[in-house]
């Protein structure tokens, strides 16, 4: 701010010239703003719901699930796809390996839901197709030793078309396990890709100079 007068510098929200004494109009006095705060945390709710209704979804489809790196590479970009919009939130912060994993788990975590419900109809369409594999089933499960005693007939409940608290708890349980691991991974990879082109953007061209 300058002296209208004299057109001495003046400090901030000064009322009169220190120079030549002449006062400063009240409109050139502007009311000091408040100090920038923090930034606002970010929200790892919406993007671990898009992200685990994305690798749910199409982890439910039994072409996927019948196929395990299938279902696996959805599950992986279930966690990007959230790390990716956790990102859009806030482009200009730079996002740690621990926002892109809780990011993942919360993906893994939403996709074990919406595939544990999703595999409820599904078992009630192809209750005829599991009834009539039944022994097949079993005859592989003879052949396994290590699956014997209760750890088999669990097996065999949730193989079976049959609905129940424990099959419906078991599905959840394994989903979650193996959704939130896999989308996990998934958001610390996209968060290394992202660090990896970030730094690349920032770093400076090399000096002409120096080239030989």
């Amino acid at each position: 701010m300058q002296c209208k007068q004299c057109g001495e510098s003046l400090p901030e929200n000064a009322r009169f010239c220190f120079h030549c004494g002449a006062q400063v109009p009240e409109e050139s006095l502007e009311p000091a703003g408040p100090p920038p705060g923090p930034p606002p945390d970010l929200d790892f709710v919406q993007p671990g719901l898009s992200g685990g209704l994305f690798l749910g979804l199409l982890s439910s489809i039994p072409i996927i699930s019948a196929a395990n790196c299938l279902c696996c590479m959805w599950v992986l970009a279930g966690g990007s796809m959230a790390t990716m919009l956790l990102k859009k939130q806030q482009p200009r912060r730079i996002l740690t390996y621990g926002d892109g994993a809780f990011a993942g788990v919360l993906s893994g975590l939403f996709g074990a839901i919406v595939a544990t419900m999703m595999s409820i109809p599904m078992k009630i369409l192809s209750a005829r197709l599991f009834g009539s594999q039944q022994e097949s089933i079993e005859n592989m499960l003879k052949g396994m030793p290590e699956v014997e005693g209760p750890m088999r007939d669990l097996v065999m409940r949730v193989m079976s078309p049959e609905i129940s608290v424990t099959t419906v708890l078991f599905t959840f349980i394994s989903n979650l396990i193996i959704y939130s691991l896999f989308a996990m991974v998934g958001g610390i990879l996209t968060i290394l890709i992202l660090n990896k082109k970030g730094g690349s953007l920032q770093q400076p061209p090399p000096n002409q100079f120096f080239k030989a």
